[in-house]
């Protein structure tokens, strides 16, 4: 560890920034897993990792930034090969979720450290202990569908209905980061969005 990460206030800083969580109406899913299964479903969150940070990787490069190294010609190529490539990606998360079928939106409440929501009445009731698969889509340009592995850590009912905590157990760093990054985003949107003045019908505003 380094002497960064053991400054008390980068990790207080850290924490901050984990435990930001936002509640918002998302497409997603969530289904039992049994015991025999969890070792496909982390294979298959190691798979999509490999698959999205190699993309990432190609994705980020900005071959004009090689113009003093390489002719015009074959800069201008390379990077419509990267723009090529950036389409190509999109057209395949689109057959996917074309083949897999449309996640229903639903009310969530999510951070990179796992999830609660309100079951509806036709949803199977998980008991603690229940390990579960959770697919999420959330509005970004990198990494906007998330795949993780979770333990169901309480059910309870409240005054809304019963609600089902999640924490995961197996996802990756890049789709932990997608979260992080949206709930930051999100809660910074809701307290500019509650600075805005309100305009009353005579024109005033408060």
């Amino acid at each position: 560890m380094t002497t960064e990460q053991n400054d008390p206030k980068n990790r207080l800083a850290d924490d901050r920034r984990s435990s930001v969580r936002v509640r918002s109406l998302l497409p997603c899913a969530v289904r039992v897993v049994e015991a025999d299964k969890i070792d496909a479903v982390e294979a298959r969150i190691l798979d999509m990792a490999v698959a999205e940070s190699e993309g990432a990787l190609q994705d980020t490069i900005d071959w004009s930034e090689r113009s003093d190294e390489l002719p015009r010609e074959v800069v201008f190529m390379l990077n419509e090969v990267r723009a090529l490539r950036q389409q190509l990606t999109e057209i395949h998360r689109l057959v996917e979720r074309s083949g897999q079928g449309a996640l229903k939106s639903r009310w969530v409440t999510v951070n990179d450290r796992g999830f609660h929501y309100i079951r509806e009445a036709d949803e199977p009731r998980f008991e603690v202990g229940d390990f579960v698969e959770f697919k999420l889509r959330i509005p970004s340009i990198h990494n906007p569908d998330v795949l993780a592995l979770g333990e169901v850590v309480r059910v309870e009912e409240t005054e809304d209905g019963e609600s089902t905590a999640v924490k995961f157990r197996a996802i990756s760093e890049l789709h932990k980061k997608a979260i992080l990054r949206y709930a930051m985003r999100r809660e910074r949107q809701l307290v500019r969005s509650q600075k805005l003045p309100i305009f009353r019908d005579d024109g005033s505003f408060e």
